[in-house]
This record gives structure tokens, sequence and C-alpha cells, in this order.
């Protein structure tokens, strides 16, 4: 059947350009296809190009700054003096009283009632006092506020 069919397309003149035709439009339509793929390919090989390029950019700059963070480390250890800042500390005074304010202090004391917020105030006074003489026994002088 097939055969019968092809010698009767290869008799008539007719189905023979029309074969023709078919054939040009068929390689036509080929070459358009493999046209369009091969630009699919450049077009991936142009955006892995790209990603590279940002890739390498950003490695750049992180050798950057890792020398940067290596020269600063290196100057920073060719520093002549000490790091830590050379601060005077501020001790306030400590006011000393007579034994008579101190006894006169003692005998109000005894008036107040119990639970009074006196008493715990003063007590938190008698530990600031304490602060405040242990830092003046450490060779420091008092220096008054300004």
């Amino acid at each position: 059947m097939i055969g019968t069919f092809l010698a009767w397309a290869s008799a008539t003149p007719w189905a023979l350009r029309l074969a023709r035709w078919g054939a040009i439009a068929l390689a036509i339509l080929l070459f358009l296809l493999a046209l369009r793929r091969s630009g699919e390919r450049a077009g991936r090989m142009a955006e892995r190009i790209e990603a590279m390029e940002k890739a390498n950019e950003i490695q750049r700059w992180m050798l950057r700054l890792g020398a940067l963070a290596i020269v600063g480390s290196l100057l920073g250890g060719c520093a002549t003096g000490g790091s830590e800042p050379r601060l005077r500390p501020v001790c306030p005074p400590v006011v000393e009283y007579s034994e008579e304010v101190q006894a006169r202090v003692a005998d109000e004391l005894g008036l107040l009632p119990g639970g009074s917020m006196i008493v715990e105030m003063l007590s938190d006074y008698a530990v600031m006092r304490e602060q405040a003489r242990s830092c003046t026994s450490d060779d420091r002088s008092p220096v008054a506020p300004p």
C-alpha cells in the first residue's frame, strides 16, 4: 500500500513539487528550532557568567576586608601604650562624726517606732560609708565631686 502511494506521488508533477516544498518547509522549521535552542543555551551561559562574576566580586571584597582586619590587628599590636584608660577613680569623702554627735543620733534612733524606714535608710548609709572608706584605703586620694 505504501509502495503504491510512493509510486503514484513520484509520477505526478504536482506531488513532486509539494514534496519539495514540504521538505524545504521542514528544513526551515528544524533550522529555526535549532536556532532557538542555541539562543537559549547562550542565554543560560550568560546568566551563569553573570552569577560567577557576582560571586567573584563578593570573594574579592571578602579578601579585601580580611586583609584590612589583619593589617589593623597587626598595627594594633604595635601600640606602645596600654589599652586601658588612665582615669582616676572618684572617691567620695567620708565625713567623720564626733562621739557626741554619734551618741545623740543613737538616742534619737531609740525614740523612733519599731520598723521605721529611717532605720533602714541609715543601714544603707552605713554600707555606702564602708564602700567610700574602702575606695580611699586603696591608696587613692578622695576627690570631691565638682
